[in-house]
């Protein structure tokens, strides 16, 4: 069936990060993980000055779904905030952070190079600047 919707980029995208995440999921299930308290966790180790709103920012989620995701790292030990002042918290990697960050690293890893795999470089390239072209409408259209 050939519908409005199945031709819809928004739908497209909407329905491949479903099944990206999906996928995900299920490599890090071991690790009881999921995908985006890991990026959340990757975020905090490579940024410079990580608070809730670069977080957001970065994820492209709302502060209130951070908020939820960094609560549940720092019941799961991963994390610890420090109040910088009433409005912001510093956020760091805990040991057992950095452990699950690592161990869970070459399962990641081989996830995302096998998804790279199905695409030429140029190709990637091309699709990460079409994507960008849409994220770059899609903000200017708040």
């Amino acid at each position: 069936m050939d519908t409005e919707l199945q031709k819809s980029l928004g739908f497209k995208i909407n329905q491949i990060a479903n099944k990206i995440n999906s996928n995900l999921l299920k490599v890090l299930h071991p690790f009881n993980i999921a995908p985006e308290q890991r990026a959340t966790l990757e975020i905090i180790k490579y940024e410079q000055e990580v608070n809730q709103t670069k977080i957001s920012n970065i994820l492209g989620k709302d502060k209130t779904t951070i908020s939820r995701t960094l609560n549940t790292l720092e019941k799961k030990g991963y994390i610890s905030k420090k109040a910088i002042d009433k409005r912001t918290n510093s956020i760091e990697l805990t040991d057992e952070g950095e452990i699950i960050l690592s161990s869970s690293k070459a399962d990641v890893l081989a996830f995302r190079n096998k998804l790279s795999s199905l695409l030429t470089m140029q190709e990637q390239k091309q699709f990460i600047e079409t994507l960008a072209k849409i994220s770059l409408y899609i903000e200017n259209e708040k």
